[in-house]
């Protein structure tokens, strides 16, 4: 690398740092227990969706709610197999304020945050909301690493100009 190329990269890494550290402190905030919505009955349809299948998208017979289980939960392929089982009953809580649309799907889907099955809890709140905070702390730690080697590589810029 030139030496030139090395503050365009400290800049890069300066912005990809804070870019992590405003993501790390707005997301892995999950909802409350008690401000969660409850939906119970029978599964309609599964799919594992994404890259690697690890994003489980499903409703319920009799409801025209969309759910998903995002892969930050762990888990997928018990998440996959408890919800395609026949007959089941399972229970889920999701938050009824925030859904969103994957890009080319005219549905709208809500994040869960707990899985029962036949009164068994698969995933908990609890597993949940500590998976979300240590994904949040991840990205946090990432940033602010990128925003000490953005600093070395101002410091080492700044010292081939006095050397010029």
């Amino acid at each position: 690398m030139k030496f030139s190329d090395i503050k365009t990269s400290a800049v890069i890494c300066a912005i990809f740092g804070v870019g992590l550290l405003i993501f790390f402190s707005i997301s892995g905030k999950v909802p409350n227990r008690s401000d969660l919505t409850k939906i119970e009955g029978q599964i309609d349809w599964v799919k594992a969706t994404g890259k690697r299948g690890d994003t489980i998208r499903f409703k319920f017979k009799k409801n025209d709610k969309h759910l998903v289980y995002h892969s930050i939960g762990r888990q997928t392929s018990k998440v996959h197999s408890v919800l395609a089982e026949r007959g089941a009953l399972i229970s889920v809580l999701y938050d009824q304020t925030d859904s969103h649309s994957p890009p080319f799907d005219e549905n709208e889907y809500y994040t869960i945050y707990e899985v029962v099955q036949n009164g068994v809890t698969v995933r908990s709140h609890q597993d949940l909301v500590e998976k979300y905070a240590a994904n949040s702390r991840l990205a946090g730690w990432v940033g602010l690493c990128s925003l000490i080697f953005s600093g070395l590589l101002f410091l080492a810029d700044s010292r081939q100009n006095k050397t010029n």
